[in-house]
């Protein structure tokens, strides 16, 4: 299955990024809304912004417009984001972690890195520090709780995080369906390995829609969010 996978060189055939478009701003998601909620998950201590998740201005228009067209289907459905914009320093640490876990087991470069692709993106080509990189999920108002996927979001410990599995009912293989073809026609590119990857904008997107270069690279954490401080300070926003 993992075959199938968008692979480190694949992403490296993409040379450079537009340099007008990595000027858009980022946004906070809100905590509470009837559209598009971000709400982190407990897992590998990813806060990045208090509880708060940023992701491209685009990006957030984009799911707001997935949001309408899962209301369409069932009015009580929204989009919940787990995980938006990430640190490149931290990308590298979580990169690194692996890379001293393995590096005595492959003797090709090459291979290694790709092997660790597969659990972490490797920095240069990562998706998240663009700010452009989401990980979805559908929630059900009515019921109370997001929808069965098969898997928790963000569960890397068993094959059941791929979109093509085993184990899973059929239900769940709508449910990833559902969110696959809503995501793809606001413009973002899926991930196989992770049911819940969508990304716009960066590497990925461009190799997965053969365009010659990305919208944005990759950020740091300090300059996005000093920003965003200043704009919540300008708005009047201080909480």
């Amino acid at each position: 299955m993992s075959n199938s996978f968008v692979k480190y060189k694949d992403l490296l055939t993409i040379h450079g990024f537009n340099a007008e478009t990595n000027k858009e701003e980022f946004v906070l998601l809100p905590l509470k809304d009837e559209f598009v909620e971000g709400l982190y998950q407990k897992r590998r201590n990813m806060i990045e912004y208090g509880f708060q998740i940023a992701v491209r201005k685009a990006v957030y228009e984009k799911l707001i417009n997935v949001s309408k067209d899962l209301k369409k289907i069932n009015p009580n459905f929204k989009v919940i984001v787990a995980y938006g914009f990430r640190d490149i320093k931290k990308q590298e640490r979580y990169f690194n972690e692996i890379l001293e876990e393995v590096k005595d087991k492959f003797t090709d470069k090459e291979e290694m890195y790709e092997y660790i692709h597969e659990k972490i993106a490797v920095p240069e080509v990562a998706g998240h520090p663009t700010g452009g990189a989401v990980d979805t999920m559908v929630y059900d108002t009515e019921a109370g709780s997001s929808l069965d996927f098969g898997s928790e979001i963000l569960d890397y410990s068993t094959t059941q995080c791929y979109y093509e599995t085993t184990g899973i009912s059929k239900e769940a293989r709508e449910n990833r369906k559902l969110l696959r073809d809503v995501m793809m026609k606001n413009g973002f590119a899926p991930y196989d390995g992770e049911w819940w990857h969508f990304s716009y904008g960066d590497k990925e997107w461009a190799f997965y829609y053969s365009k010659e270069e990305a919208l944005y690279n990759q950020v740091d954490a300090d300059s996005v969010f000093k920003k965003l401080v200043k704009k919540q300070v300008n708005n009047g926003d201080t909480n």
